[in-house]
């Protein structure tokens, strides 16, 4: 068992109440697919907030982010810090949301699990903006760029910076739009005998959907989108978009 997945576990009995409070109210996923298991690794403070201690966990002074919170009351999702054993899960969907800087074997552990028929949605900023209160330096702070090129590479991809770091993009589904700003963008970098890769991208190239042999990925040049702090006032019991893009990609996955 991972890690942080082990701890989480150990906390089970006094957080239970925490982990099913959601700071925001939110509507249901498209098929509510409570039954979804995910994986999820990121370098984001959505899990606990920023700089969260044990004790604040416990006390019930730290609280997961809304973009979080709805993930936990729709998904059976696991914070994760490896993917050990990641083939031999149960596990419907891997999800990187600008994780830290990961071991070249659970990136390879990920390509090969794709490969065999998972499907994986990654979330890489080249350049975020996400606040932090945190000093440079500090491990705790959020990822400032994607470190996934080996991935990426495996997949005939490269992650860019665009000249225009303020570029506003829209994030388009059938069912939900997200403006994002200083989106970074992807480009198509073919290489000879890499199996069976085909990439689409789209939204001013800041999206790509791809075919790896027999698994999926949705990849997005952008995380700052989840970011609550950049959402507009909710109406009603209605699901942000940011939130809703996330429900989309999953529903897409899982067809």
């Amino acid at each position: 068992m991972p890690r942080l997945a082990a701890l989480l576990l150990a906390l089970l009995p006094v957080t239970g109440m925490l982990l099913q409070c959601s700071p925001a109210s939110t509507s249901a996923p498209m098929d509510s697919p409570s039954s979804v298991k995910i994986q999820m690794m990121t370098s984001l403070p959505i899990i606990w907030g920023e700089g969260a201690s044990m004790e604040n966990i416990i006390s019930g002074k730290a609280s997961p982010a809304p973009i979080y919170a709805h993930w936990q009351k729709h998904y059976d999702i696991t914070a994760v810090d490896s993917f050990e054993g990641l083939e031999k899960s149960d596990t419907d969907i891997v999800l990187l949301v600008q994780p830290p800087a990961m071991d070249p074997a659970d990136l390879a552990a990920i390509d090969t699990w794709v490969r065999a028929g998972g499907n994986a949605i990654i979330l890489t900023d080249p350049q975020l903006i996400w606040p932090s209160s945190l000093p440079l330096g500090d491990k705790r702070r959020p990822l400032a760029s994607g470190l996934l090129s080996p991935i990426l590479g495996r997949w005939n991809l490269e992650l860019q910076i665009t000249d225009d770091a303020a570029r506003n993009v829209k994030l388009e589904t059938s069912g939900a739009t997200v403006t994002a700003v200083g989106v970074g963008a992807f480009k198509l970098a073919p290489r000879p005998e890499n199996g069976q890769v085909e990439c689409v991208i789209s939204a001013a190239k800041s999206m790509a959907r791809c075919k790896l042999d027999e698994g999926r990925a949705t990849l997005v040049a952008d995380a700052d989108f989840l970011n609550d702090a950049l959402w507009p006032d909710p109406v009603g019991n209605a699901t942000p978009d940011a939130a809703r893009l996330i429900d989309i990609f999953i529903a897409e996955l899982r067809k």
